[in-house]
This record gives structure tokens, sequence and C-alpha cells, in this order.
């Protein structure tokens, strides 16, 4: 008998109070898998990934994780914006660390070599490690980004969350990002990546999840990203 999936959403509706953005939902991601949620602003992404981080319940129908509806993996987040108030001199190596605290506490200090260490890697895995002791506010956005995606790293996540990573980030970043998301795929990290266009993420993705007039249609990326379907929402060349 085979596993139950990681994560799963039964004949689930989504939304906020009585207001239903997604409906009929049926989702199964599996441990290693690249899931891509597509579609176009406003389409119900944000509240296909709130549900599943457990910030909000499913109007009706099932949340499961590994089969158990109480049950709740370790996540990173790595929202598409973050701020983080310039008043406050955070260092990289101190953002990078929140992720290791159940509750982020500023000016709590780093507890232990391993811990230092852990945080130091993650950094290192992102190709950060040489903006440790700078400053955040005084970084690019794309050094910001891979800071954030060190952050999430250190939570030792069972599940990567991206929320348009590639967003107001220049080519020459967006390509060593993608090599570097390319890692969690060979790593068999299972990767829930939220994108409004898919030209340059698309060969990322194992599986795809495309929202779209209140509904939610679910694949493999072979059958989602064929030519046909893409040329339906985005330009191509």
């Amino acid at each position: 008998m085979s596993a139950p999936p990681l994560l799963e959403l039964r004949n689930a509706s989504l939304g906020y109070g009585d207001r239903i953005v997604l409906a009929g939902v049926n989702l199964q991601v599996r441990s290693g898998e690249f899931l891509g949620i597509l579609g176009s602003n406003g389409s119900g992404k944000s509240t296909l990934i709130r549900t599943m981080l457990g910030l909000i319940a499913p109007i009706n129908g099932q949340f499961l994780v590994r089969g158990a509806r109480d049950a709740t993996p370790r996540f990173g987040y790595v929202p598409q914006k973050e701020k983080l108030d310039p008043i406050f001199p955070l260092t990289a190596l101190e953002v990078a660390a929140m992720g290791t605290f159940r509750k982020v506490e500023l000016f709590q200090r780093l507890r232990g070599r391993a811990h230092v260490d852990l945080v130091r890697q993650c950094l290192k895995d992102c190709g950060a490690i040489e903006l440790a002791e700078r400053r955040y506010s005084d970084l690019s956005g794309g050094q910001r980004q891979r800071v954030l995606i060190a952050r999430a790293l250190a939570a030792e996540p069972e599940v990567l969350v991206l929320d348009e990573p590639l967003a107001g980030i220049d080519v020459v970043t967006q390509k060593a990002l993608i090599a570097l998301f390319q890692e969690f795929k060979d790593r068999r990290l299972t990767v829930l990546m939220i994108s409004h266009r898919v030209r340059a993420e698309r060969k990322l993705f194992t599986h795809v999840a495309w929202a779209e007039d209140g509904r939610l249609e679910t694949g493999t990326a072979e059958t989602m990203l064929s030519k046909s379907r893409l040329a339906k929402m985005y330009e191509f060349d």
C-alpha cells in the first residue's frame, strides 16, 4: 500500500468567510514534487497557498497532511515581498536566522555553534555567505531574495513555498535563482512555487496546479504545460 500524499485537498472550497475563491479543489502533493501554481492575478493562487500553509481553513472539504487532518508539516516560506523595518540594523545572517525561531524575536542571539553553522550553511547554499555580515537593508533585491530563501531553508522545511520568487529581479539573478531551485529539485525537496508567468520557470515543475475561473486544474507538467494550453494565457516565442 502506497504512502498517502504529503499534502492533499479533497473536494475543498477555498476562500474567506462565505466567499468562495476556488471550488471543488482536489490536489495531491507527494514528497519530492516541484509544484508550479499558475494562473492570472486574482485567480486564487495565494488563497491556495494560504490554505496549504494552514493560515486559513477550507470553507468545506478536507485538507490532509499525510492522510491526517491535524498533522502539520514544517514549512519554509519565501513571501513575494518582505518588509523589514530599516530602523532595525539586522545583518543578513540575523535575518536568515529568523527561520530557526518558532516565534521571531528580532534581537534574539544565535545560540550555539551548531545553530550558527546551520544558518551559515543555508546562506552558503543560496550563494549568499559573503553577505552574512552586511546589513540586510543595504542589499539589492536579488541579494535580499537569496537571504530570504536561506531563512526559509534554516527552518529545515519538509515543504518550501516560494511566492513569485523571480518577481522584480534582474535577468542575471533570475538565472542564478533558477539554477538554485534546480538544485532543490535534484535534492527532491518538496517545493510549491507560485508563478504568474512561466517562461523561465516551467522546466522546474514536475506538476502544475492551474487556477482559472474559480476552479483548479491539476496534472503533470508535461500535460499541463503543452504549447496549446500555454497559448491561452501566456505569450511565448
